[in-house]
């Protein structure tokens, strides 16, 4: 599965930013490594609720992803990167990378895509489906 957040290098939030803001929104979510930006690394382990996780992340210039991904090229305005994260099965790291996501809306107006569906996912729809994926992740 990937899901790509496109917004704009200079305004790309550092780790504790992102950390902070999730926890503020109620989620015990903690980065598992010692790094200060998200583009400086192939993959993040996570923990959401004690349940750790990783993910590979790839660092793209939008206009590498968009001449692929013709869907999305009418919203891109001035996003220069792309961060896509790439996933399993793993309940944790669906859940990890929507918060994430979500913090790289509110802190920096990412906008943010599911690839494998062509959909565009919204604040609120990343929210849905992070409650989604912790109950089925505390239903194991």
């Amino acid at each position: 599965m990937t899901q790509i957040a496109f917004l704009n290098e200079i305004s790309i939030p550092q780790k504790v930013e992102i950390e902070n803001h999730i926890q503020e929104l109620g989620y015990d979510f903690k980065f598992l490594e010692n790094f200060s930006n998200l583009l400086n690394h192939d993959g993040l382990s996570c923990s959401i609720n004690g349940h750790k996780t990783f993910f590979e992340i790839y660092i793209d210039q939008t206009d590498e992803i968009i001449s692929e991904e013709e869907w999305i090229k009418s919203d891109i305005t001035n996003q220069d990167v792309a961060i896509s994260f790439v996933w399993g099965a793993d309940l944790a790291a669906g859940a990890c990378i929507g918060l994430i996501s979500i913090g790289l809306i509110d802190k920096c107006e990412a906008l943010v895509y599911y690839l494998d569906d062509e959909m565009k996912y919204t604040r609120e729809m990343l929210l849905a489906d992070t409650s989604q994926f912790l109950n089925e992740l505390q239903k194991k």
